[in-house]
């Protein structure tokens, strides 16, 4: 589980992160992001990806993912958006796309 202070929860931290955003995509996971102090993340599963417990497992996998990376981002409000294909990865998989986003992004130190 992410720390309180690294998680983007409310709809208009979302939607202010969707407005005025980057985006940078992966076959899998697409990432938008804005500038900030600090870093929060967000995560977002669409029912197109499968049941509850599909996306659940996602979004585990994806914060899993996130929390080991932490340390090395630069402050940023990031919202990670999972693609239909994402159900079928593992977390290693995940893991090296995350990386792979933020690296474009320009987001890792």
């Amino acid at each position: 589980m992410l720390g309180k202070a690294n998680r983007l929860n409310k709809h208009g931290s979302f939607s202010y992160v969707y407005r005025n955003g980057k985006r940078v995509a992966e076959p899998d996971l697409t990432l938008i992001y804005t500038p900030a102090k600090t870093v929060r993340v967000g995560f977002s599963v669409s029912n197109k990806v499968g049941k509850a417990v599909v996306r659940n497992k996602v979004k585990r996998r994806l914060r899993a993912a996130v929390r080991i990376k932490l340390p090395r981002l630069r402050g940023c409000q990031a919202i990670v958006s999972a693609n239909i294909s994402a159900a079928e990865r593992g977390y290693r998989e995940l893991d090296g796309e995350l990386e792979r986003l933020f690296a474009r992004a320009g987001l890792i130190r």
